[in-house]
């Protein structure tokens, strides 16, 4: 029986274990109702909390690793020969260009469809009714992401210090001239990454536990409110995938200069098994087999798939603008301004090329925890967000194969222009 049960996609696991904890919810006398009951389910909920502070123990350490290798994994990527740094700029272009249009449509979208206050209740008190960190001034905002002191900002609220000490401390590391010290840290730090890692994974194994004594209160105080408040985040998440897809196929009629018919003729064997499977790396054959077929050269394809599957996810920083909008309606924080929505969007293109190679399950929290702290929202509420995250991820995973070969057209179509590094440094 347990051995069944492991093969259950985690995914599949945790949703199990919302409609568990949310059917109990429903079923047991409301709050107030019963004191037994009550005394009850607030021990369970405990449970809930525990494995929720599980998860959020490991971000600090996470974080700091990943972001202080950054500098050295770019720099192997983008030291290739020419068709790599092609695709290496073409990937950071794409990205920029994601930053303008998740404001757009994540302003638009809030102001149509807003969230109600009884959807906001419910999905706070899922997080535990967190209260959001207090904005400081602006002035003291600025002062506050250079520590005086890196170990008792790491013991800190906020992962700001840290996020910055941790890209100078990359940058620098970058820097140092090659040999056993340099060696030796860069390992030591992959290291650490890869321990905490397994820490997570064995915390996401407790996750449909954990999430089923997370709802399970939420249910009984507040009822149903809390499904539609998922709904409606589920909505919107899916939404914003969808019109990225159709602003990749235009990237890939005017940039790539494919036929949109040729174009989705031959992707949609590939999107339809990334649907199923929700990997963009388990699809990269695929994904260069279509490529080739639309006509797009060997040497551009060889190149710019393997290189967008590892480190472009073009929604990231998109989703992060989101997120953070979404999280403030919630908690009914003033509407984010322009600045502030470009420094999320620019801070999750460097988280997401950061978590190179590592499975989205395990990366959710850690890229979600920085955004998190810079807009100052509870990291609780993420959490909340990563119960139902594989559903929106489903249409993500279609989003990343149809990118990655839209970079493909893109590079080859640009391979008889210039260099674009070597030109500026001439």
């Amino acid at each position: 029986m347990l051995d069944r049960l492991k093969k259950v996609p985690l995914a599949v696991q945790i949703l199990v274990g919302l409609a568990i904890g949310a059917v109990a919810g429903l079923l047991l006398p409301r709050a107030g109702t019963n004191a037994q009951v009550d005394e009850t389910v607030a021990a369970l909920s405990l449970g809930g909390r525990l494995w929720l502070q599980a998860l959020q123990m490991t971000i600090l350490p996470l974080v700091f690793a990943l972001l202080s290798t950054l500098f050295i994994r770019s720099q192997a990527l983008g030291g290739g020969g020419r068709t790599t740094r092609r695709s290496f700029v073409t990937i950071i272009g794409l990205y920029l260009l994601a930053v303008p249009l998740g404001i757009l449509y994540t302003l638009t979208l809030l102001e149509l469809f807003p969230i109600t206050a009884e959807m906001a209740q419910s999905m706070r008190a899922m997080a535990g009714q967190g209260v959001p960190a207090e904005s400081p001034e602006w002035a003291e905002a600025f002062l506050a992401i250079v520590p005086t002191n890196i170990v008792a900002a790491m013991a800190g609220g906020t992962l700001l210090p840290v996020l910055f000490f941790s890209l100078v401390f990359g940058a620098a590391l970058a820097r140092l001239e090659d040999g056993d010290g340099k060696q030796a840290l860069s390992a030591g730090l992959t290291g650490l990454a890869d321990t905490v890692f397994i820490i997570v994974g064995w915390v996401l194994r407790l996750a449909p536990i954990g999430v089923a004594l997370l709802i399970l209160p939420t249910t009984q105080e507040h009822g149903a409110d809390i499904f539609a408040g998922l709904a409606h985040y589920i909505a919107l998440a899916v939404t914003q995938v969808l019109v990225f897809i159709a602003a990749i196929y235009l990237v890939a009629r005017l940039l790539g200069r494919i036929p949109l018919r040729r174009f989705a003729s031959a992707m949609l064997p590939v999107q339809s098994v990334a649907f199923g499977t929700q990997s963009s790396t388990g699809c990269m054959p695929l994904t260069i087999k279509a490529a080739r077929e639309m006509g797009v050269s060997a040497e551009a394809t060889d190149v710019a798939v393997p290189l967008s599957a590892v480190i472009f996810r073009m929604i990231a920083p998109a989703s992060g603008i989101f997120i953070a909008s979404y999280a403030a309606a919630v908690y009914d924080l003033p509407p984010l301004g322009i600045a502030l929505l470009v420094t999320v969007g620019l801070l999750g293109i460097v988280l997401e090329m950061s978590l190179v190679g590592i499975p989205s399950a395990a990366t959710f929290v850690a890229f979600y925890a920085p955004i998190a702290a810079l807009v100052g929202i509870p990291m609780e509420f993420i959490v909340v967000l990563l119960v139902v995250e594989t559903i929106p991820d489903i249409f993500k995973t279609v989003l990343h194969v149809t990118a990655h070969a839209t970079t493909a057209t893109v590079v080859d179509r640009g391979l008889a222009g210039p260099d674009p590094i070597t030109t500026e440094k001439g």
